[in-house]
């Protein structure tokens, strides 16, 4: 008779799945997608990397060394690849430009990317081999989510961080041809290493999750492989119960449902559907207004002079993550509505320069943020608490009012924006490093990752020192 009140066993079977997973078996329409991720990662990470959060980050790595392993993007600097994965998983999540997934709450990109070719340079391996554990990465990451999400989230844990380290850790043993027992012990030494709050959002902590989740899921895969142990079911019992909803007590481990999570895993892969790929670097969150209050001001020929009032209406989650009602910094602004809303009003764009010190600080964006209402929508509240839905409105001088509701942002996967598009963003990102040509380069020789057999002759092409 089998034992029906254990729990499913999560870390072996998803371990199974993980070692298992032949790359010759993930089509073209997967590796696509994920090469679409890389490119869009590549190109926020060297935006970012001028951002104090990378800098310090950057500084750190050299004050503690490393053998010459990997790159440091934009830089050129070469350090070990656990460093040089925190440093440009930082660097990527430093502007909040980086792409988002709904399914498990985050930023599925930041933390896989860095982490891969930090390991592919230094194991001297393939772009192909890199959007095969790219495509496992993100499967895992969705299989944690389906388990997790939403209850996990509402704690207040920051999925990037938690869901994270674990997914980069499956990835990288893939990547590394990790056995099953190996590849078992890295997911749970990576839960171990998971960790990541809500709370410091609109802070550098933040992108430091991004860049620590790289960093530990890298280190779980490397220990695993040379023997290094941990619990078999810590991803079931352990892991579960500290990120339960309900909190510690018998039956904790049956918080998430493990064997229903890990049903869809394998074609078709989740990222054939793309990613949601952000045209505006702040909260996911704050997209659907920001679109919706631009479609409006153009629309209507609105000038911020002649606005009177203006406020947003989304849900309980929106509400809960876009903890600022002012912003007195950049890294506010990219977690307050009012911020974001006022920025779309006076400039009819919401970009990097939106989020500099020097236009957070102009009295218009001061006087609009101040007047702004932002409100739980009660129906939402009921019905969703998750949505991205979000409803603006403006009130006119002379008393007209305008309203408009976007349900999910451009970019989204139900939205997508053309590979045009994406092309066009990512030169505009790397170019705050790079020379536009350079960028065009960096984007034609990255674009045919899948032929490369050393991904390490692509990395000079994203450092500004050796153009």
């Amino acid at each position: 008779m089998t034992d029906d009140s254990r729990p499913w066993p999560a870390t072996r079977e998803i371990a199974r799945m993980i070692a298992g997973t032949d790359p010759s078996v993930i089509g073209d329409a997967a590796l696509g997608r994920a090469r679409e991720a890389v490119l869009d990662t590549l190109g926020v990470t060297l935006a970012g990397m001028p951002d104090e959060s990378a800098q310090l980050a950057l500084r750190l790595a050299r004050e503690e060394g490393g053998n010459v392993q990997a790159t440091v993007w934009g830089e050129g600097d070469s350090t070990s690849a656990s460093w040089a994965a925190f440093v440009n998983g930082v660097a990527g999540h430093a502007l909040d430009f980086d792409d988002v997934d709904f399914v498990m709450m985050g930023h599925p990109s930041v933390t896989l990317v860095p982490a891969l070719i930090a390991l592919a340079e230094e194991r001297t391996l393939g772009g192909g081999a890199l959007l095969a554990s790219y495509t496992v990465g993100f499967e895992i990451h969705h299989l944690l989510g389906r388990a997790l999400i939403p209850q996990h989230y509402r704690r207040g844990f920051h999925a990037t961080a938690t869901l994270g380290a674990v997914g980069v850790a499956g990835a990288c043993a893939h990547m590394l041809g990790l056995d099953e027992e190996r590849t078992r012990n890295a997911l749970a030494i990576g839960a171990s290493g998971a960790a990541g709050l809500v709370c410091n959002f609109g802070t550098m902590t933040k992108p430091f999750h991004a860049g620590q989740a790289a960093r530990a899921g890298l280190v779980a895969a490397r220990l695993a492989e040379m023997g290094f142990t941990a619990a078999a079911d810590a991803v079931e019992t352990g892991f579960t119960a500290a990120l339960a909803a309900e909190g510690i007590g018998p039956g904790v481990e049956k918080f998430a449902d493990w064997r229903s999570a890990a049903d869809g895993w394998g074609a078709p892969w989740d990222i054939e559907r793309g990613v949601c790929v952000k045209i505006h670097p702040c909260c996911a969150m704050t997209h659907p207004g920001i679109d919706a209050m631009l479609d409006l001001c153009e629309r209507e020929g609105v000038r911020h002079e002649d606005v009177e009032a203006l406020g947003a209406r989304a849900s309980t989650m929106t509400l809960k993550v876009l903890r600022y009602k002012t912003a007195s910094t950049g890294l506010e602004g990219k977690f307050s509505m009012p911020f974001c809303l006022a920025s779309a009003v006076v400039d009819g764009k919401v970009g990097v320069a939106q989020f500099r010190e020097e236009s957070v600080a102009r009295p218009e964006i001061s006087q609009l943020q101040e007047m702004a209402e932002f409100e739980l929508d009660p129906e939402l509240a009921a019905e969703d608490p998750e949505s991205e839905s979000t409803e603006v409105w403006l009130r006119l001088k002379g008393g007209r009012e305008l309203r408009s509701r976007e349900e999910v942002a451009r970019g989204h996967i139900d939205r997508p924006i053309s590979q045009g598009e994406l092309r066009e963003k990512f030169i505009e990102c790397a170019s705050e490093v790079l020379s536009r040509a350079r960028a065009e380069a960096a984007w034609e020789g990255w674009w045919i990752l899948a032929g490369v057999s050393d991904v390490g002759e692509l990395t000079p092409l994203l450092v500004a020192s050796r153009l």
